[in-house]
């Protein structure tokens, strides 16, 4: 072996306490003890559950107000859609009656809602084109009246008005075959069926994208963005275009997919 280097000189080693006074370890340490110390600062008292989700507004006296649930550092949007589906554009700017807790744009048929402040409350009237009577919408960032760690909030609410608005198609779906209040059909609009065990998913064959079928006893709920041509009993549209059709079970289904009929076959019991 070789000779041992000579021991550090008292001046160097002064000068190094001096410039730092903690070895690596310890800074190492220290560093992790920040970080932790910076999540915890950073990291939100309650976790936020992001929902996307449609209602059908009540516009008769008495009806109680939708409610649009935020959270601090997430915008939620709201959107209007006429009975058909078909986007209803505002008139004038929505009114804010709390400006010093949220922030509210609008844009055509949109609003967007930033919370401003945490558990607060409020409300926004929006005034759509051609509609006689604003809709009026309850606002808040968080229930002050619970303490658990988690709270769902719209990322986006779509609110269905039950009109017809000014850009509605001609031809438009017989009122009473739109099933506006039946929270069952909403399920299945949403995507997210009752939990029942009559409900089964069927698998069908036939090339229709964004295309899901249910069975619910001895009916069929049919959730796709393509038209669907068959005679139907009731129906539903959220404002992305995604349409809900309830009808008798068939063998054979048939879809208008970009000008031309595509046919489905479900897999029936």
């Amino acid at each position: 072996t070789g000779p041992l280097p000579p021991p550090a000189s008292p001046l160097v080693q002064e000068a190094a306490s001096l410039d730092s006074p903690l070895n690596a370890g310890e800074i190492r340490e220290l560093r992790g003890r920040m970080a932790d110390n910076e999540r915890a600062i950073s990291a939100p008292v309650t976790s936020v559950v992001p929902r996307i989700s449609s209602l059908t507004v009540n516009l008769s006296p008495g009806a109680s107000l939708p409610l649009v649930r935020t959270a601090l550092h997430n915008v939620s949007v709201v959107t209007f859609t006429d009975i058909n589906g078909s986007p209803w554009p505002q008139s004038d700017p929505p009114y804010n009656a709390a400006p010093g807790h949220f922030d509210v744009q609008f844009n055509g048929n949109m609003v967007s809602v930033t919370p401003l402040r945490a558990w607060a409350a409020g409300n926004v009237t929006v005034y759509l084109k051609g509609l006689s009577v604003p809709v009026i919408l309850n606002i808040t960032s968080g229930e002050t009246d619970t303490n658990t760690l988690s709270q769902e909030i719209d990322s986006r609410l779509d609110l269905r008005i039950p009109r017809q608005g000014p850009a509605s198609p001609v031809v438009a779906v017989p009122s009473e075959k739109i099933a506006l209040h039946d929270a069952t059909l909403q399920a299945f609009l949403d995507g997210v069926p009752p939990d029942d065990p009559t409900v089964r998913r069927l698998k069908f064959s036939g090339n229709v994208p964004d295309t899901t079928i249910w069975q619910h006893g001895d009916d069929l709920l049919v959730r796709s963005r393509a038209m669907l041509r068959d005679e139907f009993e009731q129906t539903l549209a959220s404002a992305d275009g995604t349409r809900l059709w309830k009808l008798p079970v068939t063998p054979l289904l048939t879809f208008s997919v970009n000008g031309q009929s595509i046919h489905v076959t479900p897999e029936l019991e």
